[in-house]
Parts: C-alpha cells; sequence; structure tokens
C-alpha cells in the first residue's frame, strides 16, 4: 500500500504457494467482468477529481502540483495467516516539480509479529524513491498517462536478518492510465517489476473512485502481482475511501484481503489508515 502499504506491500506473491493454469485462467476473467462492471456504472455526467492512489495499491497519473507537498502518514498492515506485518508508521513524501512531475521518497517502520508465537521483531523497512511523470492530460485528450519508475533499497541489513525485508534491489516500471466519467473515475495501472535475487513481476490494478460530495471519496480495486512465468499470482480486492477533514488534510482507510484461500499463504488482511497533508 505503498502509496500504499509499505514498501514490502509489493511483495506479495514471493511467498504464496504456485497456482494451476485454472486459476490463472479464473484471476483473468476475474479482472475482466469487474473492468465491465466499471463502464456498466461510470455514466453520471457530473464532473469530479476522483483519483486512485494512497490508501489503495494501484497508482494514478495524479500528481500535487507545481511547488505542492503531499505527505501521507499511515498506519498499515499485511496479515497472512502465519505472521502480521505492520508499519508503524509509514512515511510517504510527494512533491511536485512542475504539473506533470512529482518526486517520491517513502519509509516504514517495519514490526513483524509471528502468529505461532516467535519473538517479535521491527527495524527500518526499504526505501522506495520515484518520480511520476504525465505525458498525458485528461484535458486534452479525455484521459490522463503516467509512467512512474520507482527504485527500493535496502535500507538495513539487519532488517533483513530479522525478516522484515528481503535482501536486494527492486526496480518497479509501471504506466498509469484514468478516465473520468462524470463523478467517476477508473483507473488502470500495469507494469514490469526487476527484483534482485528473485523472480522477477508482472503488476497490474484496476480501481473505481466515486465521489459521493465535496469531503467524502469511495475506493474499490483489484490488485494483482504475478511471477514473471505466472507460476505465483496474487490478487487482492481492496475497498476504501478518503474523507476530506479541512483544506490541507485528508482522512485515508482501506482495507481488503487476497481473492484465495489463507492455506496458500495468501494475505488474509491488508490494511490502511493515515492522514494525508497537502499545501
Amino acid at each position: 500500500m505503498s502509496t500504499k502499504e509499505n514498501s514490502e506491500g509489493y511483495n506479495l506473491c514471493r511467498k504464496c504457494a504456485p497456482q494451476s493454469n485454472d486459476k490463472i485462467m479464473m484471476l483473468s476473467r476475474t479482472l475482466l467482468l469487474f473492468g465491465l462492471a466499471v463502464l456498466c456504472i461510470a455514466v453520471n455526467p457530473r464532473c469530479a477529481r476522483a483519483q486512485a492512489g494512497p490508501p489503495l495499491l494501484t497508482d494514478d497519473p495524479d500528481t500535487p502540483g507545481n511547488g505542492h507537498w503531499e505527505i501521507n502518514l499511515a498506519w498499515t498492515v499485511l496479515q497472512t495467516r502465519d505472521r502480521r506485518l505492520f508499519g508503524l508508521p509509514l512515511v510517504d513524501v510527494n512533491y511536485g516539480l512542475g504539473e506533470r512531475l512529482q518526486l517520491k521518497a517513502e519509509v516504514p517502520w517495519l514490526m513483524l509479529q509471528d502468529r505461532r508465537g516467535a519473538p517479535t521483531q521491527s527495524g527500518i523497512g526499504s526505501t522506495n524513491l520515484g518520480v511520476k511523470w504525465r505525458f498525458i492530460d485528461k484535458g486534452k485528450h479525455g484521459f490522463a498517462m503516467s509512467m512512474y519508475p520507482q527504485l527500493e533499497v535496502r535500507t538495513s541489513a539487519a532488517s533483513v536478518r530479522k525478516g522484515l525485508t528481503e535482501p536486494g534491489s527492486e526496480l518497479r516500471l509501471p504506466i498509469e492510465i484514468s478516465r473520468e466519467f462524470g463523478p467517476v473515475a477508473v483507473v488502470g495501472e500495469a507494469g514490469y517489476q526487476i527484483v534482485q535475487r528473485e523472480k522477477d513481476e508482472w503488476i497490474y490494478g484496476l480501481a473505481i473512485a466515486h465521489e459521493i460530495n465535496n469531503r467524502l471519496e469511495l475506493l474499490g480495486e483489484i490488485h494483482g502481482e504475478s511471477t514473471r512465468d505466472l507460476t505465483k499470482n496474487v490478487v487482492v480486492f481492496n475497498v476504501g475511501g478518503r474523507y476530506k477533514l479541512n483544506k490541507n488534510r485528508t482522512l485515508l482507510f482501506s482495507s481488503g484481503r487476497s481473492l484465495r484461500p489463507a492455506s496458500t499463504g495468501q494475505p488474509t488482511w491488508v490494511a490502511y489508515m493515515g492522514i494525508q497533508f497537502h499545501f
């Protein structure tokens, strides 16, 4: 939820069991049906500025704007059958450099609870650095697109030894696209993740954001990760929202879980709760 969960939140598929081709086909059909549902409900003609990004796993092409800051302070959790990994807190700092560029730096403090009784471990998580460039604006084309390369590097060897982070670095190369249909925004993200010392991964997500009023926005997504050879796959269904507290602060919240049984090592709960400061 890195934008979202925490710097380890995108490593979901590395500890789950391999899947059969039937399972992969089932997940593909689920994504297709979800996409068709999006098109069916997005018909209200009123203009809005709904978006993805925190607290969702799926990001969008939106940027803070020239000279503006967007800082997210959050509590996150990633739970499987055997353990819970908390981000306490996750600090996510974003700055708008011009109207189309966003600079990002993110790092969590992690706490790992073994649900079988092993001692709790804690330490600093991986640092995530990124640059988002929106190369198509919705004002001219009716939709927006961006690219968002992000480099995740290990901050502490001690955190690796404790099992909080994995060894090696990761380079994330996603593309985002969004289009608004009145108060509903439909956002898609897809890309490739180069993983040092592990199999590379595909990443993908489809999100809906619906502006209820000037303060409240409701969110939903299906977000997935798969190893390059498709032998391991995690698909998470996530819902949440944003509630504007005042001009400069917004409450962010989301909760979800994997679409597969917990016995396969899939996440039984992913959650995000935080405050976004924007100025």
